[in-house]
């Protein structure tokens, strides 16, 4: 499996509108952050994308997608699923093709309960006759509680709490290997830690939420990602979901600073490990 960061910023992105900070100044192309997505694409070359952004069009001509199979969303909040018109270019349908649409497959996006009501209220014309001169994504909602799977790639949904919104974390693995994506979240159940342990593996990467230094009351802050992260385990951590508080370097700095505080993470380093900030365009690879 590949995994390739489309962004890596927290709502408002990275530069921030108005803003004239050093991390919002600066030239160093890690910390120029879109809005948090990512895309997955499996051995079998099917192609996942987790959250839709409001940069999706930008991101998707930044990386070259020509094309996706389905797309899975962790949770209602804008940033992460308003760009969902631009799905079109993969899936549209017209006032012609709306005639035939019995005959068409739907786009497949799965989700969880709270965000498939969001989605219907906010985008309520997705789910309606297409009107004379338009055309708009012709999608299918799924709510997914239960590991399922695409070709040999099993996907399994992981409940976390986004303050007091429901939130979905995925994990996907493939032949042994898998990477977790758990982003937007402050607060990991026993439960959920177990379900990722339990389906795993070989976990190679985890992507966790990690926001800035100081606390949130919805997001983990980069100590408490360091926690979670000790907890869950993989081979390699990344933090994702980065405010303009502090640089790529800030960042790094502040994770070697402290990772004394976390045998498991020192553990990892020693054994050749990564545990770093993520940054838009990085590419991972599952074992």
């Amino acid at each position: 499996m590949k995994l390739t960061f489309l962004g890596t910023g927290t709502s408002s992105g990275v530069p921030v509108i108005g803003c004239n900070c050093e991390v919002c100044k600066s030239t160093d192309t890690k910390n120029k952050r879109t809005r948090c997505s990512v895309l997955i694409t499996t051995n079998e070359n099917k192609i996942i994308l987790i959250d839709i952004s409001p940069e999706f069009r930008i991101q998707a001509l930044r990386q070259n997608i020509s094309k996706i199979d389905l797309a899975l969303i962790t949770h209602a909040h804008a940033d992460h699923f308003h760009g969902i018109d631009d799905l079109r270019s993969f899936c549209c349908i017209s006032m012609k093709t709306n005639l035939e649409k019995d005959h068409l497959t739907p786009f497949p996006l799965y989700t969880n309960k709270t965000a498939v009501d969001d989605i219907k209220s906010r985008f309520n014309y997705l789910f309606k006759p297409v009107t004379e001169g338009g055309g708009h994504a012709f999608i299918k909602l799924n709510e997914c509680t239960k590991p399922f799977n695409i070709g040999n790639t099993k996907i399994i949904p992981i409940p976390l709490k986004h303050g007091s919104l429901e939130d979905t974390g995925w994990l996907l693995e493939e032949n042994g290997f898998s990477i977790a994506y758990l982003t937007d979240c402050n607060f990991i159940s026993d439960e959920a830690i177990n379900l990722i342990h339990n389906y795993c593996g070989n976990l190679t990467h985890l992507i966790i939420d990690g926001l800035r230094i100081k606390e949130h009351s919805t997001h983990f802050n980069f100590l408490q990602a360091m926690d979670a992260a000790a907890k869950i385990g993989g081979k390699n951590i990344w933090f994702t979901h980065l405010t303009h508080s502090s640089s790529h370097e800030d960042v790094n700095s502040y994770i070697h600073e402290h990772i004394n505080e976390f045998p498991n993470l020192q553990a990892i380093i020693e054994n050749g490990g990564i545990i770093s900030p993520a940054y838009d365009g990085l590419d991972l690879f599952s074992e």
